[in-house]
């Protein structure tokens, strides 16, 4: 008998940005589990460096590198730091995201700008660096978080929800500027998934999961490994011919309209 077929993803490079909580936690530990080499971006070093210790416990290999994604300095560093430590880049998850809930005319200049500094700018440095990689390799692939408030928001996302849509319209014209590189950039875009975020958000309005549940076909939250796993079909050859789309996963939430 022959050896088992390596894994798509072993010993790939994965960066991924917001790893210390939530999507990026889950998504972490589900290319780990898959023998990627993960790099582990978050400005939390103590829920980073969490994460690092789930892989390790796992037999995984991780790098924690404390970063602000808002900071392009920060961004430049780190992105180099992991070619020292790595060779090349396969995979970037650009993740890192804040979430202010205001309506727009209590939202401060100073909330706005933080929104678009970590959601949009964040995005667009970590893609900036991660591509400037990926073109001497001439192959690579993104995949932005966004959000299903791109579509359809609520009360008070005014500000998250630009900054969500914002991501959509960058990734489609990144994904043309890139394609003759070899390198796929999609969006994934998460419906309502069960993070602390959200379970705080319950908290402060009681009956608000009970009113979200009734509106979502599949009856319930989307679990971080949910938007991990599909982060990881994005990300393989079976959506090697896939480029400048957004994946919808919300259980079928936007499909009501």
């Amino acid at each position: 008998m022959g050896s088992a077929p390596m894994n798509e993803f072993e010993k790939q490079v994965v960066v991924i940005t917001g790893a210390g909580s939530g999507i990026g936690q889950a998504t972490a530990l589900l290319f780990a589990r898959d023998g990627a080499r993960t790099v582990l971006l978050d400005c939390n070093a103590a829920s980073g460096n969490e994460t690092v210790a789930m892989i390790s416990r796992e037999g995984g290999e991780a790098l924690f590198l404390k970063t602000d994604v808002s900071d392009p300095a920060q961004v430049k560093s780190s992105v180099a730091e992991a070619i020292l430590r790595f060779g090349r880049i396969d995979l970037l998850v650009a993740n890192a995201a804040i979430q202010i809930i205001r309506p727009v005319e209590e939202t401060s200049d100073e909330e706005w700008r933080r929104l678009l500094e970590v959601n949009l700018t964040g995005t667009f440095l970590c893609c900036r660096e991660a591509i400037i990689a990926m073109r001497r390799q001439q192959a690579g692939c993104i995949v932005i978080v966004s959000s299903g408030h791109a579509f359809q928001s609520y009360l008070g996302y005014s500000g998250y929800a630009a900054t969500k849509g914002g991501q959509l319209a960058f990734m489609r014209a990144v994904a043309i500027d890139c394609a003759k590189d070899g390198i796929r950039v999609n969006c994934i875009v998460p419906g309502a998934t069960d993070t602390a975020l959200i379970r705080e958000h319950f908290k402060k309005t009681p009956g608000d999961e009970a009113r979200l549940l009734q509106k979502i076909p599949l009856g319930r939250l989307a679990s971080p490994d949910d938007i991990a796993r599909s982060i990881r079909l994005l990300a393989s050859r079976d959506a090697a011919y896939i480029t400048g789309t957004a994946l919808v996963v919300d259980g079928g939430l936007l499909a009501q309209g």
